[in-house]
């Protein structure tokens, strides 16, 4: 291990968000070739499906529509448009984001490890060792999605049953019942899913670093282990997401003005290396809460 890893360590523990942030472009520089890699063969699935989603709803506006009248039989009323594009983004990025972005994700997160340990980075060792983490991986996201689900169901059965039940004893028509059990749900709702998001970044972190760490477990262990820096971790997702959500709409306005051929793979590729800058953050994040 280097003096100037050493240091690093040591200092982690007092990290802010700005720090977090320049310690994982110096951890990338290190290693871009490894992490180039990593983005192009493993990471590039996840936004190629996401960009094809919104070529489709711009090409095709009639999937939202049915999207709408789907959701109209379910809750008797039917969800706003975004909303709707939204379902679609998830079912046509699902494949790929429980199989490549996890690999991806997976061979980050011990790239970082390993360089931290002093270990020379090899593709193949961390090709297979991602493979070996991806169970994990999967299993830690199956339980963060079923407490998502759970939130979601609380939320749908809410607006489903509530305004039904105000209606009846005249308080006011379902419509209006609707959008406003909507208003006083949907912060707290927002709140605690982004929680879940926070808390289940750095939960695929542990199930990668720490042994037979995974699932239900990995997501408490989570919790208990950034209770003193959630509000960076809210920060850092943050920004993660106002940059994902930027080179998404930087896709929909070129695409909308006539997009080149090459632009498409930039654009995929800028993703791509987002997503590795994100999983490094959230490993730096990991050791600054460790030690």
């Amino acid at each position: 291990m280097s003096r100037r890893t050493a240091q690093v360590l040591d200092s982690l523990n007092s990290m802010s968000t700005t720090q977090i942030f320049r310690e994982s472009i110096r951890v990338i520089l290190l290693h871009p070739t490894h992490f180039h890699s990593i983005s192009i063969f493993l990471f590039s699935p996840l936004p190629a499906s996401l960009f094809i989603s919104h070529f489709l709803l711009h090409h095709f506006p009639q999937i939202p529509s049915s999207t709408i009248k789907i959701t109209d039989h379910i809750l008797a009323h039917p969800l706003p448009k975004l909303l709707s594009k939204t379902i679609v983004h998830i079912v046509l990025c699902f494949p790929s984001s429980i199989t490549f972005s996890l690999l991806g994700r997976a061979a980050t997160i011990q790239a970082v490890s390993d360089s931290y340990n002093g270990i020379n980075l090899d593709r193949r060792r961390l090709l297979v060792r991602s493979g070996l983490n991806w169970i994990k991986l999967l299993n830690t996201g199956l339980c963060e999605l079923i407490i998502v689900l759970g939130l979601l169901g609380v939320l749908v059965a809410s607006l489903a049953v509530v305004p039904k039940i105000l209606f009846a004893w005249g308080v006011c028509s379902e419509v209006l019942g609707f959008w406003g059990v909507l208003g006083f749900l949907g912060v707290p709702f927002c709140v605690a899913f982004a929680h879940v998001m926070v808390v289940g970044n750095l939960a695929r972190v542990l199930s990668v670093l720490e042994g037979e760490c995974y699932g239900f477990e990995t997501l408490i262990k989570a919790k208990r282990l950034m209770e003193r820096k959630r509000k960076t971790a809210l920060v850092m997702a943050l920004l993660s997401n106002v940059g994902f959500r930027l080179i998404e709409c930087l896709f929909d306005f070129r695409m909308s003005k006539g997009i080149n051929l090459w632009e498409g793979p930039l654009l995929v590729s800028m993703y791509s290396l987002l997503l590795v800058f994100d999983t490094v953050m959230n490993v730096v994040f990991y050791y600054a809460c460790k030690l």
